[in-house]
C-alpha cells in the first residue's frame, strides 16, 4: 500500500530541513523516536544505523539518497519481515527557504497493516516537524 501524508506549519523549510538532517534532533519532533544509532550525524546515502523506539524497539534503516538543495530524501526501514519505503520532502509555502512557512510531505510504501498503523503517529511528528 502507498500513501502520502502531508502538513503544513509556520516553520521555516530551512528549520524542517535541519530537524530531518540532523539525526540528533529526530527525538524533538518525533514521539515515537527515542534516540537513534548511526555512524553520522546528518543525513547522507548509504548511512545506517538504528531507530530506537518506544520500550526499546530497534528498527534498522538505511538511507538510500538525500539532496540537501530540493530538500528531499528517501530511506528504507524494517521491522522483522516488514519492510517499508519512504520518502520526505520539504517545500517553503512562502518563496523563501528561510522565511516563515513550509509544508513536509512523507510517502510510505509498505503492507497495509504498517501503512495504516504508522500513518496516525507519522501525521503527529510531521505535525511537530513543521512547527515553529
Amino acid at each position: 500500500m502507498r500513501a502520502t501524508i502531508t502538513a503544513t506549519g509556520d516553520a521555516s523549510a530551512a528549520l524542517a530541513w535541519q530537524r530531518y538532517a540532523d539525526l540528533r534532533l529526530w527525538r524533538t519532533w518525533s514521539p515515537q523516536i527515542q534516540g537513534v544509532e548511526a555512524a553520522h550525524e546528518h543525513l547522507r546515502s548509504g548511512l545506517t544505523g538504528m531507530v530506537i523506539g518506544p520500550l526499546g524497539l530497534r528498527v534498522p534503516f538505511e538511507v538510500e539518497s538525500v539532496d540537501p538543495e530540493a530538500m528531499t530524501w528517501r530511506w528504507r526501514v524494517r521491522l522483522g519481515p516488514v519492510r517499508a519505503a519512504l520518502a520526505h520532502a520539504v517545500t517553503s509555502t512562502g518563496g523563501d527557504v528561510a522565511g516563515p512557512g513550509c509544508t513536509t510531505t512523507l510517502t510510505i510504501e509498505a503492507p497495509a497493516a504498517a501503512v495504516l498503523a504508522y500513518r496516525p503517529v507519522a501525521a503527529l511528528a510531521l505535525r511537530r516537524l513543521v512547527r515553529a
